[in-house]
């Protein structure tokens, strides 16, 4: 039997993604795991019909046409600094308020610091679920995203702390951006009776762009809040706009933070505010 028109298969689920390659034009052999093991041999078009109908409460199949070798799975304790340094090296210094939040970030020290930041956001906050995507072939980690996952939760309005900043000026300064920053989020999560999915992070490490790292992240979510019937959101930039659009998000609005007189010559944040209706499968 030849090896020709090879495609991956895809599941996505709640504890990450498998994938197996073993495909061939004119036979399937897959393998799904669905607490116990399904194991179906199929034509393709078989299989597309097979996993039309393949959902349950907990699974979605995907079919990625596509031998891209990425892999996608809940982070570990251990994926924290690099977690950080992916968002750091993809945003750069082109976002006041990740500079305001996070000092000097792309430094050794700052970067420390971010990821031990994040880690104690995924030991704290039970509403939050990081995932990260990794390149079979190294085994590098090449992508990271952070959704937030409400179920009948309404969570505190908090401040930004810590002693992260250089003075009281910077902190109070970081803290307004981030309040500013959430204001469309909150709102959306009242409105919905906190039953929301919010993709708070989403970052590809320059040097791995289009490959498909951040559709597989943004799939994930989708999937999960389709499942839920719950709405989606996202502060997109512009340049993540087509792949949001492409996945159900709408821009809602372009927002932007407010400053004070005394901070009139300081950064302001702005970012498409999009929503994705809540639908079942």
């Amino acid at each position: 039997m030849s090896r020709r028109g090879r495609m991956r298969i895809v599941c996505l689920c709640a504890e990450g993604v498998q994938w197996w390659p073993q495909m061939y034009s004119d036979a399937v052999f897959l393998e799904v795991d669905f607490g116990s093991k399904l194991f179906a041999s199929a034509t393709l078009h078989e299989l597309e019909a097979l996993l039309s109908s393949a959902h349950s409460s907990r699974y979605v199949i995907q079919i990625l046409r596509s031998t891209m070798g990425l892999k996608l799975e809940v982070c570990g304790d251990a994926d924290m600094t690099r977690t950080f340094a992916i968002m750091s090296e993809a945003f750069g210094h082109e976002h006041p308020y990740i500079d305001a939040a996070f000092p000097e970030h792309d430094t050794p020290a700052g970067r420390a610091s971010g990821g031990n930041r994040m880690l104690a956001i995924k030991h704290a906050d039970p509403n939050t679920t990081f995932l990260k995507v990794t390149d079979i072939d190294t085994g590098l980690m090449i992508a990271q995203a952070k959704w937030n996952i409400y179920k009948n939760t309404i969570p505190p309005e908090l401040d930004l702390d810590g002693d992260f900043w250089e003075n009281d000026e910077e902190k109070e300064y970081a803290q307004l951006l981030c309040r500013e920053y959430l204001i469309p989020r909150r709102r959306a999560i009242k409105a919905s009776g906190g039953n929301l999915l919010s993709l708070d992070l989403l970052t590809v490490d320059p040097q791995y762009q289009r490959r498909g790292a951040g559709r597989l992240l943004v799939k994930w979510g989708t999937a999960l809040a389709d499942e839920l019937g719950f709405m989606a959101v996202v502060e997109a930039t512009e340049q993540g706009r087509g792949l949001y659009e492409s996945e159900g998000f709408k821009a809602i609005d372009h927002w932007q933070t407010r400053l004070p007189e005394k901070w009139a010559g300081r950064g302001k944040q702005g970012f498409l505010w999009m929503v994705r209706p809540a639908k079942k499968l």
